[in-house]
């Protein structure tokens, strides 16, 4: 971690895994979710639970630092409660462990479980470091949604190559392109992008791996629905002689149509986002905004938002 302290503190954080974790007595390994850091206890009913967690780190005690501890930090913002859980650190100092009881009245929607150090410097016990922060999901709603492609087909192929459709080897450095012409629509991805086919595939990637990982998955998403989107409304024609306006018949776009529709603040069912669509026609300022709203719900409904601000967060104080 970057040093916030006017003493010696480990540069980077320690990594922190959870080796067990128990609701209730029941060994639970596939709610322990490695990539996220998180403990989907949500997805079970319990009273206790019990994680055994492990920090380690190859880094050399700072210089003028002694006695170095260290203890999990639970904290809950809805429920209001903080407890310190002692870790008991190996012969080499290096790795410590901590076994942690949790009743379920303590822990709301989630809990945070934060690895942090402690050692003397000066004559005082100081906080000198910390390990990447796991958490206890509580509740359902507080489960992540991870950032991905829409369900469409995918190919991977250089762009570069002769077997790229034609626009994509106009761009040979893109990342993405959706042939819309295809039925159903095909997203092709660059495999011509040293990384990017790693990176987009890797199940276990942590930290600024996962970042990135999300961060390009989101943007992928949010660039397909777009092509999508404005493919669906080229495909709106307004109603003629007291007519209902009419949306495009693939299933892809109308179902495209139908989640805008469900998202925007003033059209209640497809049918009502067709005549809108239908009366922008010779209004440019009613067609500005339109695209204004149309955006920001992209961005909701790829998950594009949220990435933005779990990234954020996750860097804050990197």
């Amino acid at each position: 971690m970057t040093p916030r302290f006017a003493w010696p503190t480990f540069k980077d954080k320690w990594d922190c895994r959870v080796t067990e974790f128990s609701l209730d007595g029941q060994h639970e390994p596939e709610l322990i979710d490695s990539e996220y850091l998180r403990l989907k206890a949500s997805e079970r009913s319990w009273s206790n639970a019990e994680v055994t967690l492990t920090a380690s780190s190859d880094q050399v005690l700072p210089p003028a630092l002694t006695d170095l501890s260290a203890h999990i930090l639970f904290a809950c913002r809805a429920t209001q409660v903080r407890r310190v859980f002692r870790m008991t650190p190996d012969s080499s100092g290096r790795t410590f462990e901590a076994v942690l009881g949790i009743p379920r009245s303590i822990v709301g929607q989630k809990a945070s479980l934060t690895m942090e150090l402690v050692a003397t410097h000066g004559g005082r016990r100081r906080i000198v470091g910390t390990g990447l922060e796991w958490e206890l999901i509580g509740e359902p709603g507080e489960a992540p949604l991870r950032a991905g492609a829409p369900p469409l087909r995918n190919a991977w192929v250089g762009f570069a190559g002769d077997d790229a459709p034609p626009d994509a080897r106009r761009s040979p450095t893109s990342h993405c392109y959706l042939d819309i012409n295809q039925s159903p629509p095909v997203l092709y991805l660059n495999s011509g992008i040293d990384g990017f086919e790693s990176l987009i595939k890797a199940e276990n990637a942590k930290t600024e791996r996962r970042r990135h990982r999300d961060l390009l998955g989101a943007m992928i998403a949010r660039q397909v629905a777009n092509s999508l989107l404005r493919a669906a409304i080229d495909d709106i024609t307004p109603g003629e002689y007291d007519a209902p306006a009419a949306g495009p018949t693939t299933p892809i776009l109308r179902s495209t149509c139908e989640a805008l529709a469900r998202e925007l603040p003033d059209t209640n069912s497809v049918e009502e986002l067709y005549e809108k669509v239908g009366a922008l026609d010779g209004n440019p300022a009613a067609t500005a905004e339109f695209w204004a709203e149309a955006d920001l719900v992209l961005d909701r409904i790829t998950g594009m938002s949220d990435t933005v601000v779990n990234v954020c967060k996750d860097v804050k104080h990197v």
